[in-house]
């Protein structure tokens, strides 16, 4: 086996954790009352402001922004195992790469089924 395709593959890996990080961190809340940070003063004040509409705009669109990058790096990912592959197509290295690009392919469907069925706020 070529230091190449181990080289592409632990790369892919590594793309896989990106993937993975962006997805978990699309997900948290955008909302500056659901901070941390602001929990001790959230606490002390009597009349806490107005909480921000998770569907209303910009917040609408963090959750599609970072789904929509990872989708762009599992593509990218996809496509560096392909190339691999077609370069070094030892029985061995494609079984190599193709394991590390199937969990790729599920998020990549997963994600983008995920991505058209969001709701989209128009801004205003």
């Amino acid at each position: 086996m070529s230091g190449e395709t181990l080289l592409a593959a632990g790369y892919v890996t590594v793309l896989l954790l990106v993937v993975i990080g962006l997805d978990v961190y699309g997900r948290q809340s955008t909302g500056a009352w659901e901070s941390r940070i602001f929990t001790g003063y959230h606490r002390a004040v009597e009349q806490a402001p107005v909480r921000a509409d998770p569907d209303a705009w910009p917040h609408s669109e963090v959750h599609r922004f970072h789904r929509a990058v990872s989708l762009f790096v599992s593509v990218v990912a996809l496509v560096l195992t392909g190339a691999e592959a077609v370069r070094h197509h030892a029985p061995a290295e494609v079984a190599l790469l193709v394991a590390v690009a199937v969990p790729h392919g599920v998020l990549l469907a997963l994600l983008g089924r995920r991505l058209r069925a969001a709701r989209v706020a128009p801004p205003g």
